[in-house]
């Protein structure tokens, strides 16, 4: 479940990149700093819950097989 989350997270931060690539290429906004600013905020916070959870879901499957291979 985890994992399927974080790859939802991590596509919605490309879609976000993409609009701000999108945007500046379709309107030239010099006063808009604040927009960008708290936009790649907003991007770096999704990738590192991304991230994040990404590994609690390979931690838990390296438990899942340390508690296979020594019940074997």
């Amino acid at each position: 479940m985890e994992e399927k989350f974080s790859n939802w997270l991590l596509d919605i931060a490309k879609y976000v990149v993409t609009v701000l690539i999108l945007s500046t290429a379709l309107r030239d906004t010099v006063e808009g700093w604040q927009f960008y600013a708290a936009s790649c905020g907003l991007v770096v916070c999704i990738i590192l819950v991304g991230i994040y959870l990404h590994r609690i879901a390979e931690r838990k499957k390296k438990r899942e097989e340390n508690q296979q291979s020594n019940n074997n």
